[in-house]
């Protein structure tokens, strides 16, 4: 606002020693000394910060004015609209009592060029400077919403940390009550299991050469025990272990979401059809192609988002890794490409190179090879 004022004084003053120079009337040594008075206490009021200050060399400002209209060129009233603006406006707030007061010296000009030379440069600035209050409130609405969105950005980011903390904890608690929950269970299973069946068989050593039915009896007794114990082992890391399929996704997962966090691209990974259909040995082709592909994407591809899926699709299993990146037009086979080919070869499966939007490298592997 203080720079917008400037430059309409500025502005006038220029018409004024425009005016002054071109007139019948030359300038005097005095005019040039009053402009050169009234632009310094101008320049004086705009740099100084303190209000009570400013307000003080606003009025001087006003004073000096007055005198150059009196003694000098009646011509310098044109100046006295921002003069009074300056003075005013933290005062009167309404707009159209503050443009009152800057016509009232209209009363006392005699001169129809002044008239209206007055006239137009109040209603003008008048005009400009309600406008600019306008913008100037406009920009501090502007600023105070921003900063109340930067605000709740940040109590989100903390929310976004403190979560990240509490599913880290959580995870943390939820694998030491998964050991806990095996331990217990392989304790008073196959523990009391095996316990039983070591007694069995000591009894068993202590009859071998008194009652051999008897011992038979007792080792063949532990031998069940025995069984009964590596069955219940079998069954419990196999409800333990997870499926193949959720090993293979969320291994996918893992691996891209690191990808993203090293490189600050945005990724996503989506997954569709019978995934439990694909063997561990082609999820590892997968996963490999998958990772090569990602290390081009960070190299060469100049790209900021890359997108994982993979699809059983009837007979085959598609696995794309595509990027919105500057793409290549013709494809240069390098030893990353070759060696996502021989990979997916070993396995009876193929890999598609496109460049025409951004880059993707899709591998395809047939479903009948599949154990």
């Amino acid at each position: 606002m203080e720079r917008w004022n400037l430059v309409n004084k500025l502005i006038v003053l220029l018409l004024i020693i425009a005016v002054s120079y071109f007139g019948e009337v030359q300038p005097s040594p005095w005019m040039v000394l009053s402009l050169l008075a009234y632009i310094a206490v101008m320049l004086l009021a705009q740099l100084v910060h303190p209000p009570r200050l400013k307000l003080v060399l606003n009025a001087f400002a006003g004073y000096v004015l007055l005198l150059c209209m009196h003694s000098v060129n009646p011509v310098f009233i044109l100046l006295l609209p921002l003069t009074l603006r300056d003075l005013l406006n933290g005062y009167l707030r309404s707009p159209y009592v503050l443009l009152s007061v800057m016509a009232l010296p209209l009363l006392f000009l005699s001169e129809l060029q002044l008239q209206l030379g007055y006239a137009f440069i109040t209603a003008f600035f008048a005009f400009n400077g309600t406008y600019a209050d306008l913008l100037q409130g406009k920009i501090r609405r502007q600023e105070e919403q921003l900063d109340k969105l930067r605000g709740t950005q940040e109590r989100l980011m903390n929310r976004l940390h403190e979560n990240e903390d509490f599913i880290r904890a959580a995870e943390y608690t939820y694998k030491l009550e998964e050991r806990n929950r095996l331990s217990q269970e392989l304790h008073d299973g196959v523990g009391h299991a095996m316990t039983g069946a070591l007694i069995q068989m000591e009894a068993a050593k202590a009859l071998l050469w008194k009652d051999e039915q008897a011992a038979e009896k007792l080792l063949q007794n532990a031998i069940g025990i025995s069984q009964e114990a590596i069955e219940q082992i079998r069954l419990t890391l196999k409800n333990t272990k997870p499926p193949t399929q959720q090993l293979g996704i969320h291994r996918l997962k893992a691996v891209v979401e690191a990808f993203g966090s090293s490189s600050g691209l945005l990724t996503t990974v989506v997954h569709e059809g019978e995934i439990e259909r694909i063997s561990p040995l082609h999820w590892k082709v997968i996963h490999d192609n998958a990772a090569e592909a990602l290390t081009n994407t960070a190299k060469y591809a100049g790209a900021t988002a890359v997108h994982v899926e993979v699809r059983v699709l009837g007979k085959l299993v598609k696995a794309v890794v595509s990027d919105n990146g500057r793409g290549q037009a013709k494809i240069v086979k390098g030893l990353g490409l070759v060696g996502m080919e021989e990979r997916a070869a070993a396995v009876n499966g193929t890999v598609i190179a496109d460049g025409a939007s951004g880059f993707s490298v899709t591998t395809l592997i047939p479903l009948s090879e599949m154990s």
